[in-house]
């Protein structure tokens, strides 16, 4: 039980929400295990945890919430602006993994009673995180959830994530059905007035012969046939429901096959320990006769070369930084890795028509065109969304257009989005499709995560209308834990490059500056989150009849490091 008291809440019986007869906020523990092993630790954290007290014949039932997190809880409607406005995309972004699960018939229930909350005003801030008090209550709603009260979720935690018709299952106009809204306040209902009466002729009478009905009655037959073969699955307007594309036991049997490469990796890594030997130069040297940089050490008495090749599933990364890669945007020229990376890839942000925002990443693959998720842009493709690139490389933001787009990844198999710019001065990255395997091999993972965005002053004064500002573009780097195909044309990269919200559509690059994969979801763990990417060869099929033809280079991957000098040793070692 967590031990740090919210706030208390006085309600009615029929305010209680319930999922399989039973109300939502008694099955808070299988909530939260669901939220964590489907969406991670730091999404379950979100809902404050209830200690209810039925009351009795004189005194109604309350909800007390407590937290485990430490710390003043305050409204978020009291927040100043910058500090509210960096809680509500932290709200966004980690409410958004619920929209899937209110489409799964064995979750939905669960799902929506967690997103049904009494008012506006509950979501306090403890600490610098949100939290949710009064969810799993709805007034007056006597066991039902949001999907049947539109207009009450999208005043509540509506304001936060936006739920597809199919999703919510919400009546009314959503379902095609008509909505009457009530009478405005003070308004009386209007009645027809009684006039005087009128002395009038008497009308003249005409009978309507029964034959004239037949035309109108073949019509509506007509009419109601069409009707219903529209409404047959497998008809233009309700396809067949076919099988979904990545499934549970997929990604599941993904998850398994990581812990197995890890369980390899540590056995690696011991082994290179037990066996390493320090030279006399102070040079550590592993059983395989490289550095754990993946150098070849020079003889005893020899300086070392300025430029060395490397191992490129070395044990230990070398800093992007060090590693010269090809400048392609100018023939026989060279940069570094960081360098490359930092000039080509993107944030996009991503505005609906009723003012959300999302936040992802995106890269260059060639003139004016970018590739990202297409759960990045997926709030931006109704009437009234936009989309804006901007980046180190750009001049100032660039409205984008959508070219093509395949998603969502469960139920479509891929998750890549096409976008067209403006600006056609960017220099697109080169496109590995590796021949043989690539466990084990250095990568660098780039992009825009929500939680560094939350803290960037550069993105708060873009946010506030400064276009010439461009928040920073944060890497990590890893190694490829392992390779799997989780639905029939879908293919990913696990890797250990930490990941959080807003990388997705980033691009996960080798050693030698070229695309891998692409940057997708997160898998959360006990330690340590694992980031998955769509592969380049699934990309590439998508990137087809497109116009987007980015270099492919299938080549191995041989790094080449600058190596440090002796004085900058010699200063960090001090």
């Amino acid at each position: 039980m967590a031990d740090h008291f919210l706030s208390k809440t006085r309600v009615s019986p029929e305010d209680f929400v319930e999922a399989g007869g039973t109300p939502v906020l008694e099955r808070f523990d299988a909530l939260r295990t669901l939220l964590v092993d489907r969406a991670g630790p730091e999404v379950a954290d979100l809902f404050a945890e209830p200690l209810i007290s039925r009351g009795n014949d004189t005194a109604p039932p309350t909800v007390s919430w407590y937290t485990a997190t430490a710390g003043d809880a305050r409204p978020l409607s009291s927040l100043a602006p910058a500090e509210r406005s960096r809680a509500e995309t932290y709200l966004s972004d980690h409410l958004r993994p619920l929209r899937a699960l209110t489409e799964q018939p064995e979750n939905a229930d669960l799902a929506f009673g967690a997103l049904s909350t009494l008012g506006r005003d509950d979501v306090l801030m403890v600490g610098d995180r949100p939290m949710i008090v009064n969810w799993g209550l709805m007034p007056g709603c006597r066991g039902a959830n949001v999907s049947t009260r539109p207009d009450h979720f999208a005043e509540t935690l509506g304001r936060y994530l936006t739920l597809t018709p199919s999703g919510t299952r919400m009546p009314g106009a959503l379902m095609g059905e008509p909505v009457i809204p009530p009478p405005a306040a003070g308004v009386a209902a209007a009645t027809p007035a009684v006039a005087a009466p009128v002395a009038t002729a008497a009308p003249v009478q005409h009978r309507i012969s029964r034959l004239a009905w037949v035309p109108l009655l073949i019509l509506l037959l007509l009419a109601g046939g069409f009707l219903a073969w529209l409404l047959m699955p497998g008809s233009r307007l309700f396809h067949e429901a076919g099988p979904r594309a990545v499934t549970e036991e997929a990604t599941l049997q993904a998850a398994r096959d990581l812990n197995d490469s890890l369980r390899a990796r540590r056995a690696t890594l011991q082994s290179a320990l037990d066996g390493a030997m320090c030279r006399a130069d102070g040079m550590l040297v592993l059983p395989d006769g490289l550095t754990p940089e993946g150098l070849t050490p020079p003889a005893l008495g020899v300086k070392p070369a300025q430029r060395a090749t490397i191992a490129p599933d070395a044990l230990l990364p070398s800093s992007p930084a060090r590693v010269v890669v090809p400048d392609v945007s100018e023939p026989g020229a060279e940069t570094d890795l960081l360098a490359l990376i930092t000039a080509r890839t993107v944030l996009v942000l991503a505005g609906s028509a009723d003012g959300r925002g999302a936040t992802g990443s995106g890269f260059v693959v060639g003139p004016g065109l970018i590739v990202t998720n297409q759960h990045v842009i997926e709030g931006a493709l109704s009437d009234g969304g936009q989309i804006l690139v901007t980046g180190g490389s750009l001049a100032e933001p660039q409205v984008a257009t959508v070219i093509k787009s395949d998603g969502p990844l469960m139920q479509a198999g891929g998750d890549f989005a096409l976008l067209r710019i403006a600006d056609t001065g960017m220099t697109g990255f080169d496109v590995h499709v590796p021949q043989d395997s690539l466990k084990l091999s250095g990568v660098v993972a780039a992009g825009y995560p929500g939680d560094v965005l939350a803290s960037d002053i550069n993105f708060a004064a873009l946010k506030a209308g400064n276009l010439d500002a461009v928040p920073d573009l944060t890497v990590t780097e890893g190694i490829v834990n392992t390779e799997q195909q989780i639905g029939p044309q879908t293919h990913v990269l696990m890797h250990s490059a930490a990941l959080s919200s807003g990388n997705s559509g980033g691009p996960l690059v080798d050693m030698c500056g070229r695309l891998v994969g692409v940057n997708t979801f997160v898998r959360a763990g006990r330690l340590q989150n694992r980031g998955f990417a769509l592969t380049t060869a699934d990309m590439m099929a998508f990137l087809q009849g497109t116009g987007a033809v980015p270099r492919v280079d299938s080549a191995p991957c041989a790094p080449v490091v600058q190596r440090a000098e002796a004085g900058a040793r010699k200063a960090v070692a001090e």
